[in-house]
């Protein structure tokens, strides 16, 4: 276990829940915490480490490809992740 604690905002959970995408949602959130710097960066961290990124969860049978927007906090202790955004995403992933 890597110490990150990942939560889902309420805004996002509802978001999840109107697409279908509830338990993909918590796959990811479970994986956030392992590895909390997945997909790409939005913007540069603050000065207190503070990082917005992005991630994507790819579509399955039933369920769109989604955009998923998070908030990384690495101080003070523990590390946090916290989901704020939850979206449909029509892009195609960046190779």
């Amino acid at each position: 276990m890597s110490g990150v604690i990942a939560a889902v905002t309420v805004r996002a959970a509802d978001r999840a829940k109107a697409l279908g995408a509830e338990q993909a949602l918590e796959t990811l959130r479970q994986e956030l915490e392992q590895v909390p710097r997945l997909g790409v960066l939005l913007g540069p961290p603050r000065q207190d480490g503070t990082e917005v990124r992005k991630t994507r969860i790819e579509p399955r049978e039933g369920l769109p490809g989604l955009a998923v927007a998070y908030v990384y906090t690495p101080a003070p202790p523990p590390p946090t992740v916290a989901i704020v955004a939850v979206t449909p995403d029509d892009g195609v992933p960046a190779e």
